[in-house]
């Protein structure tokens, strides 16, 4: 019997285990109908991507890396700093690269399966029902399935954030300023998290964090082939060619397929005619500079105000997901780290339900895909686009509204 206020984690767990499932299914049976007796091809056939780019993140990483200089030549997708290059050189003298994916991939896996059995295991619980739950919350969810299928390096990513989550929640602080340190030298999304070191009036671990980033970064474009010069504009031209095709132009819209930037959601409502309005994308750039602005000094002061440690986490996992410009859905995975802090604390909450419920529905598939030709220059959307900010943004009222009612 589940309590509607206060929850235990085993109620939490088969909440989240049964909307995973639920939304898994549906998901399945939703996009076969449009694919197999509708005869619709991708992008309406599959909630991921479509089968020609199957591990394309990961292939895309050995092609360039190969030769051991991945700024040689302009590309807007090598737009990681070095030491992921480096990281990945090993795998690239693997000949079959099926062979190289499935060692890469496979230590991720085992990782996220020995996490989510540490952490979703419950004591009052039958083997049978833990089993089940792990699978379905290891397997079946959608960000796993999604960074699975890209090949994506947030695989190796992931195990990082998990490692610095633990080390800092262990009071071990040199070694998690350490391993924040190589996450942001690879790509610095993660900077926000340096705030927690200072709630902890721990500022030489920022400081020690941040020479560690900048000298892996600069260590890096030494250690690769070419002039250090040379390859650094190379890579800021990479950053440039980003910018533009996903954040200017009209016609390619792959962040738009799934995302939970809030950018994105912003750039179809109101520059791609869903709403009444319309704005040059230049200009939503602009303003979205202000208001991202705003965003991260109000979850700042929000997270420097909270005092339990899975909120404080969530928060900034939150932030990381919805403010940044450009946003894959993998990237979701990263909320398995707040999530098992979540299941395992020790203090229970009014809103236990609500913040399961939407752990859950973030965890699911929600490419409800519309394809309109003259509209969008034959560009695909998904929903989830505009699904995942609202999900991101109550949740982080949510959290705040709480500590409000809680003075």
């Amino acid at each position: 019997m589940i309590n509607k206020n206060k929850m235990e984690k085993s109620e939490k767990v088969l909440i989240l285990s049964t909307i995973v499932l639920v939304g898994f299914v549906l998901a399945v049976v939703y996009h076969y109908i449009l694919g197999y007796y509708l005869k619709l091809d991708f992008p309406e056939n599959t909630f991921l991507w479509t089968p020609e780019v199957h591990f394309s993140d990961f292939v895309a990483f050995l092609d360039v890396i190969k030769n051991f200089s991945p700024f040689e030549n302009l590309n807007f997708s090598v737009n990681y700093f070095p030491v992921a290059y480096i990281l990945l050189f090993p795998f690239s003298l693997i000949k079959n690269k099926i062979i190289a994916y499935l060692l890469f991939s496979g230590i991720f896996v085992s990782f996220f399966v020995f996490m989510n059995r540490l952490f979703l295991k419950c004591e009052n619980l039958t083997k049978l029902q833990n089993i089940q739950n792990i699978f379905i919350l290891t397997f079946l969810s959608y960000p796993f399935l999604m960074l699975l299928d890209r090949g994506n390096f947030d695989m190796f990513l992931f195990i990082l954030f998990a490692g610095f989550l633990y080390s800092f929640k262990s009071g071990k602080y040199l070694l998690s300023a350490c391993i924040l340190a190589v996450i942001n030298a690879i790509k610095p999304f993660w900077l926000i998290f340096l705030i927690l070191f200072l709630f902890k009036k721990r500022i030489k671990e920022i400081i020690f964090s941040l020479t560690i980033t900048a000298l892996l970064i600069i260590g890096g474009f030494m250690l690769l082939k070419g002039d250090f010069f040379s390859q650094l504009s190379v890579f800021l031209t990479n950053l440039t060619l980003l910018k533009y095709d996903y954040l200017y132009s009209n016609a390619n819209n792959v962040g738009m397929f799934g995302s939970s930037s809030l950018f994105m959601a912003l750039k179809l409502l109101f520059t791609r005619h869903l709403l009444p309005f319309f704005i040059s994308t230049g200009f939503l750039v602009k303003i979205y500079g202000f208001l991202s602005l705003a965003i991260t000094v109000a979850i700042i002061f929000f997270a420097y105000k909270e005092k339990t440690f899975w909120k404080q986490i969530t928060l900034l996992t939150l932030y990381m997901l919805l403010v940044p410009y450009i946003i894959i859905d993998y990237k979701l995975i990263f909320l398995f780290g707040p999530l098992w802090l979540f299941l395992n604390s020790k203090e229970k909450s009014d809103f236990d339900l609500k913040y399961t419920i939407l752990f859950g529905l973030l965890l699911i598939p929600k490419n409800i895909i519309k394809y309109t030709p003259w509209f969008f220059q034959g560009a695909c959307f998904s929903a989830s686009i505009l699904i995942n900010p609202l999900l991101i943004i109550y949740f982080m009222y949510l959290i705040i509204s709480e500590q409000s009612s809680n003075k």
